[in-house]
C-alpha cells in the first residue's frame, strides 16, 4: 500500500457497550425510569443487565467491585492545557430537552442547561448513579424542520 492509498475502515460502528456498575439491578432500573432503555431480561443476582437502545444497540451493565467511574482526565477538550473530566461514550438523541428534564428530575448530576454548539447541535453532559460519565447529542435541525 503506498502513502496515497486508503485502507478502507475495517470497523463500522459501536455495537454495544460495556459500563461498570456498583449493583445492576438498581443501575438498570435507573437507565429504564431515567434514560428510557429497555431492560432485556430479568437481572440475576452476581450477574450483569442488558439495556437497549432506541437504535437497538445494547448497553451492558456489569458489576463492578470497587466501582471505578468510567471517565478520565485530559487537556485535550478544554483549552489553554486546562483538565477537564472527559465522557467515554456520546449518545445521540432526538429530544435532549426531554433528556435533560429527566435527569434534573431524577436529581442525578447533569449540566445546567443544555449547550447549543451551532453546527455541531445540541450537546448535554450527564452522570449515571455510579458517577460515569456521558455525552448526549442531539443532531443540528435541518433547515425546514
Amino acid at each position: 500500500m503506498t502513502a496515497t492509498q486508503t485502507k478502507k475502515a475495517l470497523l463500522n460502528k459501536i455495537e454495544c457497550a460495556y459500563m461498570p456498575v456498583s449493583d445492576p439491578g438498581v443501575s438498570a432500573e435507573w437507565y429504564e425510569r431515567v434514560l428510557g432503555l429497555k431492560l432485556r431480561s430479568p437481572v440475576k443476582p452476581g450477574s450483569g443487565a442488558i439495556m437497549i437502545m432506541g437504535g437497538g444497540q445494547w448497553l451492558f451493565l456489569l458489576p463492578s467491585p470497587g466501582m471505578t467511574p468510567l471517565t478520565f482526565e485530559t487537556t485535550g477538550w478544554a483549552g489553554e492545557g486546562e483538565s477537564f473530566e472527559m465522557f467515554p461514550l456520546c449518545f445521540e438523541t432526538d429530544d435532549i430537552a426531554a433528556l435533560h428534564a429527566s435527569l434534573a428530575e431524577s436529581g442525578t448530576w447533569t449540566e445546567a442547561a443544555v449547550r447549543d454548539e451551532g453546527g455541531c447541535g445540541l450537546q448535554l453532559d450527564f452522570k449515571d448513579p455510579d458517577g460515569n460519565k456521558y455525552q448526549a447529542w442531539q443532531p443540528p435541525a435541518q433547515k425546514g424542520e
